[in-house]
């Protein structure tokens, strides 16, 4: 499948391409580099040794590493659609995207689990955190491998750079399968991750004053301010995908395209979403924000008081 063949192709004129195109790399290269920074903090020093750290860091690892791919690709290997399949492409991203969220969701369940064992006073069992990566693997073949079984397929989409779950429905009873895709991926997802910040906010509040219960509560406080701001950046191009999704569906298979202004800010702003966690994290969690540069700081005042 080439670019020609893109459903979407019309939705760009060639200067609006560009545009596109100059603002993908310059979100992906701020979130890249803002990632790099939160990724050294997380794996390079005692944080990792924290497993609730540990368990982030998988989520902005793989948030990271999304956006430095793409951007190597975008300068040095050209995404020939015609040498290799779109079907192997949609699958690469599909799963890695799914990944992502996922890490996410389950950072926001872990919350909940350890508030709930300090509530009732049970250790924290090491083999959840386990059970959270295996989960996010699960759910992330289980969204990507039914169109590599002819369960949907995959497809360009808007940008005609990249191949995801198509967004054009057939006429057979398989567009009900990508219907369902789409809203696991997005509103289970999402619901989960609603549904266990509100009850890990409500099991925290009633923890006894103590330095340690204080460090739970406050890590909680930032991952809520670092999810909105992900669910923020992520929102406009899944109510955009909907959009196209849901319009086919009710008025006829008729396919509307959106503009590319709107389109343009809805994929800069899901590309960027890194720098936001970085910025999160870096304001609103104080051991990320003293290993950043806190411990630095202290250290050369200590040197200019000795």
């Amino acid at each position: 499948m080439s670019a020609h063949d893109c459903v979407w192709s019309d939705i760009f004129d060639e200067q609006s391409r560009t545009n596109l195109q100059f603002g993908f790399l310059i979100t992906g290269a701020l979130a890249t580099v803002a990632g790099f920074w939160l990724n050294s903090v997380l794996l390079l020093t005692d944080l990792r040794s924290d497993r609730s750290y540990r368990n982030l860091a998988f989520f902005t690892f793989i948030s990271f590493v999304r956006r430095a791919v793409s951007i190597f690709n975008f300068l040095f290997v050209s995404n020939n659609y015609e040498s290799v399949s779109c079907e192997f492409f949609g699958f690469v991203e599909t799963f890695f995207a799914v990944y992502e969220y996922e890490c996410l969701t389950h950072v926001c369940i872990e919350r909940y689990v350890v508030a709930k064992y300090i509530t009732n006073g049970w250790p924290i069992q090491k083999n959840h955190y386990i059970l959270f990566q295996g989960s996010s693997l699960f759910f992330s073949a289980l969204y990507a491998f039914p169109p590599v079984f002819g369960l949907g397929r995959f497809g360009l989409d808007f940008s005609c750079q990249s191949c995801i779950l198509d967004m054009v429905l057939t006429e057979t009873w398989d567009r009900y399968v990508t219907l369902t895709i789409f809203l696991l991926r997005s509103v289970k997802s999402t619901g989960f991750i609603v549904t266990m910040l509100v009850w890990a906010r409500n099991l925290e509040a009633k923890f006894e004053a103590s330095p340690e219960l204080l460090q739970q509560k406050n890590f909680t406080e930032s991952v809520v301010i670092m999810t909105v701001a992900n669910i923020m950046c992520w929102l406009p191009i899944a109510l955009i995908r909907g959009w196209v999704l849901t319009s086919q569906v009710l008025a006829g298979d008729d396919l509307v395209k959106p503009s590319a202004t709107v389109l343009q800010f809805a994929i800069w702003l899901q590309w960027a979403a890194p720098a936001f966690t970085t910025a999160a994290m870096f304001f609103y969690d104080d051991r990320i924000h003293k290993k950043m540069v806190g411990d630095r700081c202290n250290k050369e005042e200590l040197s200019k008081k000795e």
